[in-house]
């Protein structure tokens, strides 16, 4: 129980880390910067496949798709 509740707190903290830096690269957009180059320099940084890895685990935490205890233990 604890385990899933630390694991809850890491990846929630790794969404928010990776979410407000993906938002702090939108900047680019006021340097000049086409659309097309920000999306894809974002498509490229570590952060957006941290986010999506982060929100999957979140996904599983949250809907309890892994069980906490064995059924019959």
């Amino acid at each position: 129980m604890i385990f899933r509740f630390v694991l809850f707190l890491f990846s929630y903290g790794i969404c928010v880390i990776s979410v407000s830096n993906l938002l702090l690269f939108l900047n680019y957009r006021t340097l000049g910067y086409s659309w097309r180059a920000v999306i894809f320099y974002i498509l490229g940084t570590p952060e957006l496949y941290l986010m999506i890895c982060s929100l999957a685990v979140l996904f599983i935490l949250i809907f309890d798709l892994f069980p906490s205890r064995f059924p019959f233990s």
